[in-house]
């Protein structure tokens, strides 16, 4: 079978062997190209050349664990950020309103008290912004809640597509949690939001792959990110190296032909100079909107790489808070490949 009939098969019955050889003979530059073109043609035609601008907030509870995934910034103790008080995150939610997102996903770390998040919704959508909603646990009972206040997607993440695999990564939860989330989300129909991560050490395109393919199965999935593993110092996995940005696209290509209407986004090791080519590649949705963070240190992220070059974008620290917002420079990206923004 050529390339080109492949990639056909993969769109009209997407299964592992067939999706697995589109990734494996997707070699040379002729054949990235084709599955590249083929993936945004899908992306036009299925929900358009628009990108979706993502904000977030974060955190808005801090990550308490015994055992933290070892891939993760809250692995490091000195990491670990305090959660973002009430009055905080209005004033996040103010600044971003002001920078004209419409969309904020409230980002928080695995901890059993939820009992702020309520009232941090009301604010968010009294702003007129979609709100999303990511950190675990979550209860039965706080997903009827979270809709009835306007909620649009929770996120219930698959993450690793491979329970054995998924407990290494993340002692202290379980792969069967978040599929009872997702399938509950189903139930009451709320948006399904969830992150499939690539590149982590041992964890082959097969688990990639069967990630999508059982998120093709939950009837409220809106929106799939592919969040490229991205190294962090202290952990254990600190001296692996994340993906090339050419394997990224290649899987969000192969994420676009096999969920042709859902929102695709990428994130993790991928930033604004990769996100062309996320683009090229059928995505449509970016946490690249303006956003607030606790700082880490009193620069921001770090004390040790001087200023340098001039960023990316803007980005300040009021009251040890980070103020950023990448939205002017991902303009200058969508106007060189004739994308709206959202």
């Amino acid at each position: 079978m050529d390339f080109e009939n492949l990639i056909e098969e993969v769109s009209t019955n997407a299964t592992m062997e067939n999706c697995l050889k589109l990734l494996e003979r997707a070699d040379s530059y002729e054949k990235v190209k084709l599955l590249l073109d083929f993936a945004g043609k899908i992306r036009d035609e299925n929900v358009g050349r628009t990108l979706k601008l993502d904000s977030f907030v974060y955190p808005i509870k801090s990550c308490k664990m015994k055992k933290y995934c070892i891939y993760c910034s809250n692995y490091v103790e000195k990491f670990r950020l305090e959660a973002l008080s009430i009055e905080e995150f209005r004033v996040a939610i103010d600044f971003i309103r002001d920078r004209g997102m419409k969309r904020v996903t409230l980002e928080g770390g695995y901890n059993e008290d939820n009992s702020k998040i309520p009232e941090m919704i009301k604010i968010a959508r009294r702003a007129k912004l979609e709100v999303a909603i990511d950190t675990y646990p979550i209860k039965s009972e706080e997903i009827d809640v979270f809709k009835s206040l306007g909620v649009s997607e929770v996120y219930a993440s698959i993450e690793i597509a491979e329970k054995d695999l998924f407990n290494y990564f993340k002692p202290e939860e379980k792969f069967e949690d978040r599929l009872r989330l997702a399938k509950e989300m189903c139930e009451k129909k709320i948006g399904v939001s969830s992150t499939i991560i690539i590149g982590l050490p041992n964890v082959g395109e097969e688990v990639w792959i069967k990630g999508l393919l059982l998120l093709k199965e939950f009837d409220s999935l809106k929106h799939c990110v592919i969040s490229s593993f991205n190294p962090v110092y202290g952990t254990p996995l600190e001296d692996f190296q994340p993906l090339s940005p050419v394997s990224v696209a290649k899987f969000v290509a192969l994420a676009r032909i096999v969920l042709k209407d859902k929102d695709i986004s990428a994130c993790g090791s991928v930033g604004i100079q990769a996100l062309p080519l996320m683009l090229i590649a059928g995505a449509n949705r970016a946490y690249l909107g303006a956003y607030v963070c606790r700082a880490r240190t009193r620069k921001g992220f770090s004390e040790e790489i001087g200023e340098v070059f001039k960023p990316d974008y803007e980005a300040e620290i009021r009251n040890g808070l980070v103020f950023a917002d990448p939205s002017k420079a991902v303009e200058r990206v969508c106007k060189d490949l004739g994308f709206e923004i959202l």
